[in-house]
C-alpha cells in the first residue's frame, strides 16, 4: 500500500510562550518542497496542531532530519507529554472508490 502520508503532531506550549512558537513556524524552501500541504491548528488552550500532508513515504524521510532539527530549535517553549515532546501519528491515505 502507497499514496499520500499524512502527519499529525500536536504541541503543548507553555504559558507565555505561544508567540514565539508561532514566529518560529518559518521554514525554508528545502524543508517546505516535501510538503504537499502544511497547516498548524489551534486545538485548545495553549495547544496546537500540525497536520501534514506528504505525497510519499520518501518524503516523509527527506524531511525528517530537518523537522527534527526545528523540533530541537522549539523545545524550550513546550510542555512535555510525559517523556515526550510531542503527541504524533502518521499514517498513510486510504482511498475510497
Amino acid at each position: 500500500m502507497s499514496g499520500p502520508v499524512w502527519s499529525v503532531v500536536k504541541f503543548k506550549v507553555k504559558d507565555g510562550c505561544e508567540d514565539d512558537f508561532l514566529a518560529a513556524h518559518v521554514f525554508e524552501d528545502s524543508h517546505m518542497r516535501y510538503m504537499k500541504s502544511f497547516n498548524v491548528i489551534k486545538i485548545g488552550d495553549l495547544e496546537y496542531a500540525h497536520i501534514v500532508e506528504y505525497a510519499d513515504m520518501d518524503d516523509t524521510f527527506e524531511v525528517q532530519d530537518k523537522s527534527l532539527s526545528w523540533l530541537e530549535s522549539v523545545s524550550h517553549l513546550l510542555e512535555y507529554y510525559g517523556d515526550s515532546r510531542t503527541d504524533a501519528f502518521s499514517g498513510i491515505k486510504i482511498e475510497f472508490d
